[in-house]
């Protein structure tokens, strides 16, 4: 399959404010799926039951502002700077969407149940064990490239938008050693479940493993259970390839915005150069 078919959110962006929207669909199921949770599979499955907007990490690959709002989410949220969010950010920000998975909305569970009392809830659970060996060779490796660190220094429309969200949500939520003491983070994972389960009604809560198939989630959800066999994405292969074009696409913008200032810098020094010899 053609990769701009594959992976949309790389090769058409968008750049909308959405400082000032509001809601305009009700938000039926918030998902705590933390990356590496099965996530895509789970997005596809709601496409599938007929929810048309969920909110993913894609979204803000789609739509490079939300990172600005999501690092000042994270930056209240975490580190005490500026206004935490309510009601009002919130739609604002999901204000399309009728559900919600994956980080960045994963980070704020808490905040999202109390936003929204009538939706059902949804925890993706993965053994702690594979989930960090998962998150350790995908995500880590992303927030630890040096390649993708130095072009985020430059790419001013998405890398460094998006460097900033996640040290800001990533660090803020697990602690500075997200990557180094996988014990704490592991703790911290089981402990954001446990959380949830105390906040959400057990009528409106559905503990869930892709393994599990439609009937648990479609039960749950009210839904027919769709011919189609329940989705498996290799998210492992699809990181990877995200990843890599994110930084070609980088690298192109980048050199679009300075290679002519380099250009034009050697030019100046070639001219300076002649003039120079010809004294």
């Amino acid at each position: 399959m053609d990769l701009q078919i594959r992976f949309p959110e790389v090769f058409t962006q968008t750049n909308i404010d959405r400082r000032g929207c509001q809601r305009n669909v009700e938000m039926k199921i918030i998902a705590i799926g933390m990356m590496r949770t099965g996530t895509m599979s789970m997005m596809k499955a709601f496409n599938e039951l007929g929810y048309q907007h969920v909110y993913h990490m894609i979204e803000v690959m789609k739509n490079p502002p939300d990172a600005d709002m999501w690092k000042e989410a994270s930056d209240a949220k975490f580190h005490g700077i500026g206004k935490k969010w309510g009601k009002a950010e919130w739609d604002a920000m999901l204000g399309e969407c009728d559900a919600c998975i994956d980080v960045p909305t994963a980070a704020f569970m808490p905040e999202l149940i109390a936003a929204y009392p009538d939706a059902k809830v949804i925890i993706c659970m993965r053994d702690p064990n594979a989930w960090m060996k998962s998150v350790n060779d995908s995500v880590g490796v992303a927030m630890n490239s040096l390649s993708l660190k130095v072009l985020a220094h430059f790419d001013s429309y998405y890398l460094k938008r998006h460097f900033a969200m996640i040290d800001s949500m990533i660090y803020g939520l697990f602690g500075k050693n997200f990557l180094r003491d996988h014990d704490h983070t592991k703790e911290v994972y089981l402990e954001l479940h446990e959380e949830v389960r105390q906040m959400v009604p057990k009528d409106r809560l559905l503990e869930f493993q892709l393994k599990q198939g439609w009937a648990p989630l479609c039960d749950f959800l009210g839904k027919d259970i769709p011919e189609k066999p329940f989705p498996h994405v290799n998210e492992s292969a699809e990181f990877g390839t995200r990843m890599a074009l994110l930084g070609q696409k980088a690298i192109v913008r980048v050199s679009k915005q300075y290679l002519p200032m380099v250009g034009a810098t050697a030019a100046l020094a070639g001219v300076w150069y002649l003039t120079k010899v010809r004294r």
